[in-house]
């Protein structure tokens, strides 16, 4: 009969996340991101013209009237200049690790998010090509785990190449840690 054991782990003696070689994306994935924006700004412009002139041609009382005349292109002026250095930070700050036994992808700007996918609890893993990443040579993995959508992984900004190689090391350690079990 085999007696339980729990041992304690020292905190201080796990390995730091920190020591992570950490792969960044393409850069042309930049671009990707700088076009999408230009988009989101294109259609944001469209709606905020449609209000603006729509609102603006019905005379409202006083300083509302100028408030809003000034006040709204100063206002969209700031939205546009904040979505483009977002995008420009937040791709700064998006890389990637492979380790023996699972996969990490580490983003964000102001709101940093670190997630890994163990090997042993990824159900599939697929590559994705929007028409934009399509034009610059680029693929999304998408790795699916037995956690659900909040532990689903998304690597994006991959060189086909690469994103292939990834999928392959992938589903060739989720084949084994099925065999071992």
């Amino acid at each position: 009969m085999e007696s339980f054991s729990n041992i304690q782990v020292a905190i201080e003696e796990l390995p730091k996340v920190e020591s992570l070689l950490l792969q960044p994306l393409e850069r042309r994935y930049r671009k990707v991101l700088i076009i999408l924006r230009v988009i989101f700004v294109l259609v944001l412009f469209l709606l905020f013209s449609l209000f603006y002139f729509g609102v603006i041609t019905e005379p409202l009382p006083g300083s509302l009237n100028t408030i809003l005349f000034y006040g709204l292109p100063v206002l969209f002026l700031l939205i546009v200049v904040w979505s483009f250095v977002s995008v420009i930070k937040r791709f700064d700050n998006m890389h990637y690790a492979l380790r023996e036994r699972d996969i990490v992808y580490k983003s964000g700007w102001l709101w940093k998010q670190m997630t890994t996918a163990p090997f042993n609890r990824v159900q599939h893993v697929s590559i994705d090509q929007g028409p934009i990443e399509r034009q610059f040579n680029l693929s999304k993995l998408k790795i699916f785990t037995a956690g659900g959508g909040a532990s689903d992984l998304t690597i994006p900004g991959l060189d086909p190449t690469t994103a292939n190689d990834l999928k392959e090391f992938i589903v060739k350690k989720t084949l084994a840690s099925d065999e071992e079990q």
